[in-house]
């Protein structure tokens, strides 16, 4: 089955949910979505990059396609592979966080997977509407193989990170670029018009109000790089996907949409698996580093991320033998 279900939460995961349910969720209904609103939305990403630095890592601040990103490495002897790296994409419905919100997720994938992870901070709004996260995004991949000349780039998101991490899928072959390694999606989003999909609802997520993402859709259009290509991603060829993995929160907004998309690739023989975690709040992984679930789900994630890698050594080293 390419959905997996874990039904037994910890007892971590009840306050989490329902603190998110009491507080959060009517605070992201009420917050603003004009140009006051959204712009000191900044200021998150600003205070948590003052937070606790990670430990078992080495940071690298740097510029990746016109970019500032951060540069997060497994620190200590490694059997890392040299070939190898990981973009990561953060959420925040193209509006807020950052590398500083996200600095903590990027760091325990570095860990778990034993290779470089380059976080990104696109253009987002209110300055920029989602064509230019997307180009952003497409210019750091190429960037990473064609100037920094990894062999295997695996893409990674969450929420809104995951529609940028997939619309790579959908570019590399326009562009000439190998596909990814491997999709890594934490609560994807899948569909940028989900909020005005009147067959989705956010009744049973923890925090995330429909209603806002319905206001937010118009504005994800502004420029100055019109959004191209598909707004759904599972409009998109199945065989163009490469090993595909993600993690939802039961019941939550987004679930539906990833559902749909590892069933189509599962179909299509592609290798694509989900895990659906009961009792979670959206992007778990990214908000609770200690959580039991958070821990499980950074290591079945990992595992599946170093069997893509191994097999594309395989396939690497075959490729060598036959040019040699």
């Amino acid at each position: 089955m390419p959905i997996v279900h874990h039904r037994r939460p910890s007892l971590l995961s009840y306050p989490l949910w329902l603190g998110s349910r009491l507080f959060l969720k009517p605070m992201l209904t009420l917050w603003p979505v004009n140009s006051a609103g959204l712009a000191g939305l900044f200021l998150i990403d600003r205070l948590m990059a003052v937070g606790p630095k990670p430990r078992g890592v080495v940071r690298e601040q740097l510029t990746l396609a016109g970019r500032s990103t951060e540069l997060i490495m497994p620190s200590g002897p490694s059997r890392r592979d040299s070939d190898t790296a990981m973009l990561y994409l953060h959420g925040g419905a193209f509006v807020v966080c950052g590398l500083g919100t996200h600095r903590s997720i990027a760091a325990r994938l570095a860990r778990a997977c034993e290779i470089p992870v380059f976080s990104l901070e696109y253009r987002q709004l209110p300055k920029a509407g989602v064509g230019a996260s997307v180009a952003d995004t497409i210019d750091a991949y190429a960037e990473l193989i064609n100037e920094r000349h990894y062999r295997r780039v695996i893409v990674a998101g969450d929420s809104a990170g995951g529609f940028l991490a997939a619309k790579v899928v959908e570019a590399v072959a326009a562009r000439g670029l190998p596909a990814p390694a491997a999709l890594i999606g934490f609560s994807p989003l899948l569909d940028v018009d989900l909020g005005t999909n009147p067959d989705r609802s956010s009744r049973s997520d923890a925090y995330l109000p429909k209603s806002k993402m319905a206001k937010l859709a118009p504005k994800f259009d502004r420029g100055p790089v019109p959004l191209t290509g598909v707004r759904r991603i599972s409009d998109l060829d199945p065989d163009e996907f490469p090993p595909t993995v993600m993690v939802t929160a039961q019941g939550e907004m987004l679930e539906p949409d990833v559902i749909d998309l590892v069933e189509i690739l599962d179909q299509a023989g592609i290798e694509a698996l989900a895990h659906s975690y009961a009792w979670q709040v959206h992007a778990f992984p990214v908000l609770a580093s200690h959580h039991p679930e958070t821990i499980h789900a950074i290591e079945v994630t990992a595992a599946f991320a170093k069997q893509a890698i191994r097999e594309g050594k395989s396939t690497d080293d075959r490729e060598d033998q036959r040019v040699g």
